[in-house]
């Protein structure tokens, strides 16, 4: 699939959902894109469409940590 299909597609979807549910469907998107079998290269090439796409592709390509919630500086503890 090129960049530029899955780039349309991206934007005519995310006109037509609420603001507070784009993070979670930006990185549901991003990983049915990577299960079926887009590279890498492909995801980097759609950076900058959209910034939830963005943070949903940097997780998936580099696996950081995108935190849902502030950190106020508590530690878990092991129990």
């Amino acid at each position: 699939m090129k960049e530029e299909l899955i780039t349309d597609i991206w934007i005519i979807v995310v006109e037509h959902i609420p603001e507070k549910y784009r993070k979670d469907t930006a990185a549901d998107f991003v990983n049915a894109l990577v299960d079926h079998g887009i590279k890498d290269s492909v995801l980097d090439g759609l950076r900058g469409v959209d910034s939830y796409l963005d943070e949903a592709i940097e997780y998936a390509i580099d696996g950081e940590e995108v935190e849902d919630e502030p950190d106020y500086g508590y530690e878990e503890e092991d129990e």
